[in-house]
């Protein structure tokens, strides 16, 4: 430090002005650098390339900067996800199906039993037909758990992949998620009247 500061004093004035300001720029350049390299495993580094980066992570960056589509081209459901969903769409159609020729019979014995009091053969007859309506309308649930199941894998697999084809069967997934779910509350409604005027 003497040596700089005897240095210092043997300057002119117009060089040591100048040394001061080589000197501010210098701190200037590599007070920048010195950060970004400090927070090189925390994130983008802006313009400083980062190092030792794993291929998923550069991956991800060069998404990230992309510039964005004025419009994203539609994607398309695999053929899997399709015949899947039209397989437990058409389960949840023919537990419906079945619900509903069931409701009838319900429907006519829960109505015979009416003011009869519990324990006869009406009642009994009654109690019948709604556990075999109850069996039908869980027949109508397991598709739509099966829907639902598939929904959470395939929006997650749209939010971590922002993939248009996995986009499309995310939403193929919840539109049929949405009319089984449909069916079902319409076999809830249905089996919540019946119950009401079922005696006991």
């Amino acid at each position: 430090m003497s040596c700089y500061g005897t240095f210092m004093r043997d300057l002119p004035a117009s060089a040591e002005t100048l040394f001061s300001a080589l000197a501010r720029a210098r701190v200037g350049l590599f007070l920048p650098i010195g950060a970004a390299l400090l927070v090189g495993g925390c994130g983008r580094l802006g313009r400083y390339p980062p190092l030792g980066l794993r291929p998923a992570e550069l991956a991800y960056m060069n998404a990230a900067s992309t510039p964005a589509q004025t419009e994203e081209a539609p994607g398309e459901a695999t053929a899997d996800t399709l015949a899947r969903i039209d397989s437990l769409r058409t389960q949840a159609r023919q537990a419906a199906d079945t619900f509903a020729i069931r409701a009838k019979e319900a429907e006519r014995l829960t109505a015979a039993a009416r003011g009869k009091g519990t324990g006869g053969d009406a009642w009994a007859a009654a109690t019948v037909a709604m556990a075999s309506l109850d069996s039908a309308r869980s027949d109508t649930a397991m598709p739509l758990a099966d829907l639902d199941s598939l929904l959470v894998t395939k929006s997650l697999a749209a939010a971590e992949t922002e993939d248009a084809a996995h986009k499309a069967e995310r939403d193929a997934v919840a539109r049929a998620d949405d009319d089984v779910a449909k069916l079902l509350g319409e076999e809830d409604a249905r089996l919540a009247k019946l119950r009401a005027v079922m005696p006991g």
